[in-house]
C-alpha cells in the first residue's frame, strides 16, 4: 500500500536543487524517538514547528529581502497556522498534515517544513476504487476498478461542494500552488484519496458525468491503497519514460528526451552522447519536418544540461549572447548566515559527486563572499556586484545572428511541458523560448519564487527537515510565481510518447 510520506516525497522533490537527496533523506529515515501518545505527538509537532520558524527566520533570503518587506509576516502566518491545527495532533497523521499547512502558507516548494516518519507509524492512504486527475478545468477519472465510474468520467460534485471549493479548501490547505495551474494537475489525484488527515472528514458521496452526458450520484467506498497506484498517476501526469537522448520516431521525427537534470553517472554519459548525436546529427535535424525536446519525468536540478542541449542545437554562440542579454540585469544575492555560509562552503565535494565540476570556481567564489559578508555583518553577498552589464547587447541585438554562427535552425522545436517543471526545468523553457521557433505543448508548468538553492535543515525531534534557500534573484526576468502555459494544452488523459507524436504531427500538418 502507499503511504502519505510516499505522495509528499513526490511533490517535494520536483523543487529541490538536488531531488535525489531529498528522496534519499524521505526514505531512509534515521533512528528517532516515536512519540507514544497523543500528548506526545502535539508537543513533537508544536516543538517542530517552532523550531522550523526559528530555521527559517535566521536564514530565509526573505527575512532581509527590501524587494518582499512582508515575508515576515507571512512566515509568522505560517506558524500561526501550524500551531492553529497542532492541538488537534494526536497521532502520526495529524503531525504531518499540521507541519504540510504551515509550508502551504509560504506557497514555495523552496521553503518550509516537510514530516517523514519512520515507515511503521507512516500514515496509510485509502481510496474510494478509482483515480483521478486534473485537466484544465476539471477533475476526471483516469483509471476505475469501479463499475459505476467508468473511466473518462468527470466529478462534478462531492458532499453538495463543487470540486473546485473542495480542492481550495480540502487539498491547497496542505499543499502549495493553489495559484499554479500545473499544480492542479498535480494535486487533483489527492481530493478522492484519504491519507488518514483526522482535520478532514473523508468525502462520502460524489456526483460524476460519464462520457455520454448522464449524471449519477456514487457513494465511496473507501479501501487501501495499492502499491500499483503510484506508477498509475506518475502515468497519467508524465506518460512513459525514456532515457536520456536522441531517438528518431518514424525514421524522420527527432526526439531528444531530458528526463533528468540532476544525472546519475551514467546519465552524465548519456548526455555527453546526445550533445554529441545533436551535433554530428545537425544538418539532418535542419530538415526533419520538427524536433521535440521532452521534459516529462524531469524533476529539475541543473540548467547546465538543457543549455548544453540549447547550444548544439541553435549553437553555442548563439545560445550565450541571448541568455547574457536576457540575464543582463538579474543579480544573485547569497543570505550570508553562519548556516547557510556553512553549507555552500561544503557545497564543493558534493558538486563533484553531481558530475558538476566546472561549477567549482563559482561555488568556492560565493562561499568566500559569504564568509566575508558575515564577517561585516552584511545580510547578503552579491554575486554579481562586481559584473559590467553597461555594454550588454539587447535581447533584441543579440539575437541578430554572426558571421560565425553555425547555420540557423529554423526547424519547429517542440517542448513538452509536464506540470511539475520547475526550478531548472523552468530555466531550461527561458532559453529555449529565446528562439522563435519554439512552442510549448503539454501542461501548464508549476512556478519558482525568487528563493532558490535549498539545503536541509533537521527538525529537533528527527522527524522530518525544514528546506531552507540560500539565495535570492533580483530582477529576473521570470518573475516571483511566474509559470509557463503551454502553446498546446494537451489536455488528453494519455500522454504517452505515440500520444504527444501524433499530436505534434498534426500541428505540423496544420501549418503551410
Amino acid at each position: 500500500m502507499i503511504s502519505l510520506r510516499a505522495f509528499l516525497l513526490v511533490l517535494l522533490s520536483s523543487h529541490c536543487l538536488f531531488p535525489s537527496t531529498l528522496r534519499t533523506l524521505c526514505a531512509q529515515v534515521d533512528e528517532v524517538v516515536v512519540p507514544q501518545t497523543p500528548q506526545a505527538w502535539r508537543q513533537a509537532v508544536q516543538s517542530d514547528i517552532e523550531a522550523s520558524y526559528r530555521i527559517l527566520a535566521d536564514n530565509h533570503p526573505g527575512m532581509v529581502d527590501p524587494q518582499n518587506p512582508s515575508f515576515p509576516k507571512l512566515l509568522d502566518e505560517a506558524r500561526q497556522n501550524a500551531m492553529s491545527l497542532a492541538f488537534r495532533v494526536d497521532g502520526p497523521a495529524g503531525y504531518m498534515h499540521a507541519i504540510a499547512r504551515f509550508s502551504a502558507t509560504l506557497q514555495d516548494g523552496h521553503a518550509g517544513p516537510f514530516a517523514r516518519l519512520p515507515e511503521e507509524v507512516d500514515p496509510p492512504s485509502r481510496w474510494p476504487g478509482f483515480l483521478t486527475t486534473w485537466r484544465g478545468d476539471g477533475l476526471w477519472v483516469h483509471h476505475s476498478e469501479q463499475s459505476e465510474v467508468p473511466v473518462g468520467a468527470r466529478i462534478l460534485r462531492c458532499d453538495d461542494q463543487s470540486v473546485d471549493t473542495l480542492m481550495r479548501e480540502r487539498v491547497f490547505a496542505f499543499q502549495h500552488g493553489l495559484d499554479q495551474p500545473g499544480r492542479w494537475w498535480i494535486h487533483g489525484r489527492n481530493l478522492l484519496l484519504d491519507h488518514g488527515n483526522p482535520l478532514l472528514e473523508p468525502l462520502r458521496r460524489c456526483e460524476i458525468q460519464t462520457s455520454d452526458g448522464k449524471r449519477r450520484q456514487v457513494t465511496l467506498q473507501w479501501r487501501l491503497l495499492p502499491d500499483s497506484a503510484y506508477d498509475l498517476m506518475r502515468s497519467v501526469t508524465n506518460g512513459d519514460k525514456l532515457p536520456v537522448g536522441l531517438q528518431w520516431r518514424e525514421d524522420r521525427w527527432p526526439w531528444i528526451a531530458m528526463p533528468t537534470f540532476q544525472p546519475n553517472a551514467s546519465e552524465v554519459q548519456a548526455y555527453d552522447d546526445l550533445v554529441q548525436a545533436i551535433e554530428s546529427q545537425r544538418e539532418r535535424l535542419l530538415a526533419a519536418p520538427a524536433i521535440v525536446l521532452d521534459l516529462r519525468h524531469n524533476q529539475g536540478g541543473s540548467s547546465q544540461w538543457s543549455v548544453r542541449v540549447a547550444s548544439a542545437l541553435w549553437g553555442a554562440d548563439r545560445v550565450a549572447r541571448r541568455r547574457e542579454a536576457l540575464y543582463a540585469k538579474t543579480q544573485t544575492l547569497w543570505r550570508a548566515s553562519p548556516e547557510n555560509t556553512a553549507y555552500v562552503e561544503s557545497l564543493p565535494d558534493k558538486l563533484k559527486e553531481a558530475g558538476l565540476s566546472e561549477r567549482l570556481p563559482e561555488i568556492r567564489r560565493v562561499g568566500e563572499g559569504m564568509r566575508n559578508a558575515l564577517a561585516k555583518g552584511e545580510p547578503f553577498f552579491n554575486e554579481d556586484a562586481q559584473d559590467d552589464t553597461e555594454s550588454t547587447p539587447s535581447v533584441q541585438d543579440a539575437s541578430q545572428d554572426l558571421d560565425s554562427d553555425p547555420p540557423p535552425l529554423t526547424t519547429p522545436v517542440f517542448v513538452i511541458v509536464p506540470p511539475q517543471c520547475a526550478s531548472a526545468g523552468l530555466d531550461a523553457i527561458d532559453t529555449f523560448k529565446l528562439f522563435p521557433n519554439t512552442r510549448l505543448i503539454g501542461a501548464p508548468s508549476s512556478a519558482d519564487s525568487t528563493y532558490m538553492e535549498v539545503r536541509f535543515a533537521d527538525f529537533p525531534s528527527g522527524l522530518g527537515k525544514v528546506i531552507v534557500p540560500n539565495k535570492v534573484y533580483v530582477n529576473r526576468p521570470r518573475g516571483n510565481g511566474v509559470y509557463y502555459t503551454p502553446d498546446i494544452l494537451h489536455r488528453d488523459l494519455d500522454w504517452s510518447t505515440e500520444a504527444f507524436l501524433k499530436r505534434v504531427q498534426a500541428e505540423v500538418a496544420d501549418k503551410p
